[in-house]
């Protein structure tokens, strides 16, 4: 713990956020401490420092995406912040025509912006498709409780109450479910009622 406070205060001090560092065994400071525990444990070949610096950054990219979204909404299809091998944006696009990679800068570093095109949908007509079928998802998985959609990927994880005995009996019915949307469903099972119940068949998106 000691360990982390000091690398979360020195990276944060080397920042252009230092003058927002928690005072030292403050809950804020607890709070960012356990961030970036978190953060390290989810990508563990991401150093403490790095991790600090890529939360910093990821703070600040709200407005970046919200840019990209608006100038690529005709073909939209799944914007993203992935970890690997660095931290950067993904933006993917529906159709043919390439879109040159380039780089978005904040006050704390510089991110790539990444484009892929070539995809099937844009994130509207996926989800128009996926809300076509929902009674029909509905009424053959039982037990539902969330979902994420991948957009990019013409996929759909669906959480399920049951366990995973349920999940293996359903077999035949999600290969029927991926022939009519045309989209790969998997099942997670042993999931409580989840956050995005309020839109159970909900998107993902930056995180």
């Amino acid at each position: 713990m000691k360990r982390i406070s000091a690398a979360v205060a020195l990276a944060l001090a080397s920042s252009t956020a230092a003058a927002q560092i928690p005072p030292p065994g403050t809950e804020a400071m607890l709070e960012l401490e356990m961030l970036v525990r978190s953060y390290v444990a989810r990508h563990p070949g991401v150093s403490i420092d790095d991790a600090v610096s890529r939360m910093a950054i990821q703070s600040e990219l709200a407005p970046v995406a919200e840019s990209l979204r608006e100038e690529f909404a005709e073909r939209l299809t799944d914007i993203s912040i992935q970890h690997d091998p660095d931290q950067h944006i993904l933006v993917e696009l529906k159709g043919p025509g390439s879109v040159p990679n380039r780089v978005a800068r904040t006050p704390s570093g510089a991110t790539r912006v990444v484009f892929e095109a070539g995809h099937r949908y844009t994130n509207e007509e996926f989800h128009q498709v996926l809300d076509r079928h929902r009674s029909l998802i509905y009424r053959e998985i039982p037990g539902i409780t969330g979902s994420s959609a991948f957009p990019g990927e013409d996929r759909v994880l669906i959480y399920i109450s049951g366990d995973a005995d349920q999940a293996d009996r359903l077999k035949d019915t999600i290969a029927k479910l991926d022939r009519v949307l045309g989209f790969k469903i998997s099942l997670r099972p042993n999931m409580p009622k989840s956050m995005n119940m309020a839109a159970p068949m909900s998107g993902g998106g930056m995180e």
